[in-house]
């Protein structure tokens, strides 16, 4: 095995055990918002945080806000795909 992989190994099981995992992977779904969602949709929108699955994003404006929520569940699902976790249960639009 390379040290690499045993390195990655030990944090694995050092933030498994010390809980924060799941804090950890459920970040990747504020910090890779832009990525996820695309150039048109990060350009009127930032993922503010998660808090036990709830992502809350602000939005620029409340037509946007509307036009958003009726993409929600593909915004979610697209998010725990490219997560490859089901992290994301619903996405709050501020």
């Amino acid at each position: 095995m390379a040290r690499a992989q045993v390195i990655g190994n030990v944090f694995t099981r050092l933030f498994r055990d010390l809980g924060i995992d799941k804090a950890i992977e459920q970040n990747m779904a504020v910090t890779r918002w832009e990525e996820i969602v695309g150039d048109r949709i990060s350009e009127i929108s930032m993922a503010e945080k998660i808090e036990k699955g709830v992502l809350f994003v602000k939005v620029s404006s409340p037509v946007w806000r509307n036009e958003l929520i009726f993409m929600k569940s593909n915004l979610i699902d697209n998010l725990n795909e490219a997560l490859a976790k089901n992290i994301v249960k619903d996405i709050k639009f501020t």
